[in-house]
Order: C-alpha cells, then sequence, then structure tokens
C-alpha cells in the first residue's frame, strides 16, 4: 500500500468516527426519550442544536485550517470531539444530553472542512475519486456504528455507547500523527474574501448543500424510528437497516468520485439526485411491502453519499486555492448547520401527526434537490477533469 492510499484510509478511519459520534443516538433515539422523559420534539430540537453547532463549527475550523494547518486542526477536533462524550456518563435529562450533545458537536464540527481542504490541495488530478475514497473509507467504517451503538445500549446503557465511540476517536487522532504533509500556509487576504462571495456557482451550490442536509439530517435521526412504529420493524432490525444504508453510501461514494471524474460532477449530480427521488417514492408507494424497504435502502444510501464527492469536486474547482478551507467550512455549515432546522419540523410532523407525514415532507424536500441539480447543470459549465 503506498502512502497516499495509507493517508486516505487513516483519515478515512477519522471521517468514520467524526460521524459516528452522532450517528449514536438514531437507533436509540426510543430508549433515551424513555429513559430521559422526554418527547420526540425535543429530541428533534437537541438535533436541530447539535447539528446547527457542527455545522457552525465549520465557519471556524475551515479559516483555521488555512492558517495554522489541516492536520493539526484535524487531529484536535477528532480528539476533543470524542472527549466530550464522557458529558453523556452525567446526563440524567435532557438537558445536560443537550450539552453533550452540543460539546461533541463543536469540537468535532473542525474535522470535515479541514480534511476536505486537505486532500483537495494533495490530490490535484483526480481530485473526486481521492473525495470519493476517502469518504467511502468513512462511510464503510460506519457501517456497523448502528449496530454496535444498539447492542451496547440495550445490554448495557445508552450512555456507554457514546463513551466506546468517543474513547475510539481520541485513540484515532493520536495515530494521525503518522500523517507527514507539508502544507504551504497562505493566510487569505480581504481582497480574497471578495473574490470567494462573488464566485459564480458557489451561491447554487450553497442551496443545494442547505436542501441536501435538511434531507440527510431528518432521514438519519427518524429513519429507524420510522421503520419500528409505521413499519413494525423490531429495534435491531431498524438499526441493522441504518447500517446497510451506510454499506451502499460507501459504494456510492466510490462511484460518485469515478463518475465526477470521467463522465462530469454536474451530470452525476443529477443522476444521484434522480436517485434520491426515486428512493424515497419507493419507501413511500410499497408501504407493506419489505421490497420498497430494501430498495430504499440500497438506492437512497448509493445516491444520498454519492453526491459528495461530485460537491466538493466542485468546490474545489471554483473555490480560490488559498480559500479551500473557508470555502468547505460555509459549504459544510450550510449542509449541516441550516439543514439541521428540518430535525425540529420531522419531530413536529412525528408528534403531532405520523412518521409516515414526516416522510412525505422529506420526499418534498428530494423533488426540490432534483429541480436544483437542473438548474446546477444548466449554469455551472462543466467537463471531466
Amino acid at each position: 500500500m503506498n502512502k497516499d492510499t495509507f493517508d486516505l484510509l487513516l483519515l478515512g478511519a477519522a471521517h468514520s468516527l467524526n460521524h459516528s459520534l452522532f450517528l449514536v443516538l438514531p437507533p436509540l433515539l426510543g430508549h433515551i426519550v424513555t429513559d430521559l422523559g422526554t418527547t420526540y420534539s425535543a429530541m428533534g430540537i437537541v438535533a436541530t442544536i447539535t447539528f446547527l453547532t457542527y455545522g457552525t463549527g465549520a465557519l471556524i475550523g475551515g479559516p483555521l485550517s488555512d492558517r495554522l494547518g489541516s492536520l493539526m486542526v484535524a487531529r484536535v477536533s477528532i480528539g476533543l470531539g470524542g472527549l466530550m462524550s464522557l458529558v453523556f456518563l452525567f446526563a440524567n435529562d435532557v438537558v445536560v444530553f443537550g450539552a453533550g450533545m452540543f460539546l461533541m458537536a463543536l469540537w468535532a464540527s473542525f474535522y470535515h472542512p479541514t480534511a476536505n481542504g486537505l486532500i483537495a490541495k494533495v490530490f490535484i488530478e483526480d481530485t473526486g475519486n481521492a473525495m470519493g475514497v476517502h469518504n467511502a473509507a468513512g462511510n464503510f467504517g460506519q457501517v456497523l456504528t448502528p449496530m454496535v451503538a444498539f447492542f451496547l445500549g440495550v445490554t448495557f446503557n445508552w450512555r456507554l455507547s457514546f463513551v466506546f465511540f468517543g474513547a475510539l476517536s481520541v485513540a484515532t487522532a493520536w495515530t494521525l500523527d503518522r500523517i507527514q504533509v507539508k502544507e504551504q500556509i497562505v493566510p487569505p487576504t480581504r481582497q480574497g474574501y471578495l473574490e470567494f462571495i462573488r464566485t459564480p456557482g458557489l451561491w447554487l451550490l450553497l442551496l443545494y448543500n442547505v436542501l441536501v442536509g435538511s434531507l440527510s439530517r431528518s432521514v438519519e435521526l427518524f429513519f429507524p424510528s420510522f421503520l419500528s412504529i409505521e413499519r413494525g420493524y423490531t429495534g435491531d432490525l431498524a438499526a441493522a437497516a441504518n447500517s446497510v444504508i451506510l454499506f451502499f453510501g460507501g459504494l456510492g461514494q466510490l462511484l460518485g468520485g469515478r463518475w465526477s471524474d470521467r463522465v462530469g460532477r454536474t451530470r452525476t449530480l443529477l443522476a444521484m439526485n434522480v436517485g434520491m427521488v426515486a428512493s424515497l417514492a419507493l419507501l413511500m408507494a410499497l408501504p407493506s411491502n419489505v421490497a420498497g424497504v430494501a430498495l430504499f435502502v440500497a438506492l437512497y444510501g448509493a445516491s444520498m453519499f454519492g453526491h459528495q464527492p461530485t460537491v466538493t469536486s466542485l468546490i474545489s474547482r471554483l473555490s480560490p486555492r488559498n480559500l479551500m478551507g473557508l470555502a468547505y467550512g460555509v459549504m459544510f455549515f450550510s449542509a449541516f448547520g441550516v439543514g439541521s432546522l428540518s430535525t425540529t419540523v420531522t419531530g413536529y410532523l412525528a408528534d403531532n401527526y405520523s412518521l409516515t407525514l414526516a416522510f412525505w415532507f422529506n420526499g418534498g424536500l428530494s423533488v426540490a434537490l432534483l429541480v436544483l441539480s437542473v438548474v446546477i447543470y444548466l449554469r455551472i459549465r462543466d467537463r471531466p477533469a
């Protein structure tokens, strides 16, 4: 294995654990709601605050990586994000639980803009493929997270699930010092910021990220509960379904990365959004059929995660090079920060109507995304890298 591949896989492990800290919640959501004596609406608000923090922190982490170096900021993010999981040992009500999620999200938020910026600077050729490998390694690493978290949570205690993945994050942060990277630190200027703001196409990608983040956060948090309550699946099967989504997501990352380099980024983005709409249509149109759930899991996983290397590659092509961290920070904020507002809406719909209605809401988001991807295809001039 050459050094570049090893570095990508190690960053992929860090990427996996960065997300795993938050993938513990969905399969254990019902248990935590009962244990803390709270509601889905309250947990939806906690999720919104968590992911808004997760996204907003990227606005700090991105510029910091431009000034201090991507690898240093990534290590701090992974390590301190994992350490904050200790707060859950003291969580006996929703307020302390929310504080733990907030602190964990704050530190973990620095990772994505730093890692994406680092990869874009190192892998100038075949950027989409490199993004796809990094993201796929992260996805495959997350595949077992929902099932492991559910097992630990129901066998011992849900708090132990958070601490377990937190400890793995701290250990991974320690091993990242094996990566040897020479970065040329070029502090951005005021003129550079103006150049970034005026960059054609970035505002379309910003809006796209808000909508795709809204869909992703909503499905990620409530899909296991949807399967349990609306489809009659057991808790372990619902957790396994989330894991299978991540498995197909890894395949989608590899496919999206290769396609974006070979057939064009905007064409690939359009294809992935067709897949998102189709997956939710199958889920809702076949409510009593196992095939509907199976097709959704495979198609949604591949499509939702397959768009990511395409968008990150587009951002690297459009952004000024010395503002790469800032660009990825802004885009991550739009997806994980602003997009997280959807979990409050979904939680409200679930409590006051049904999770079925909440997932029709998700279907509407997917249609809006498809329309926007057509606009991006028509407006952003793109060709294979």
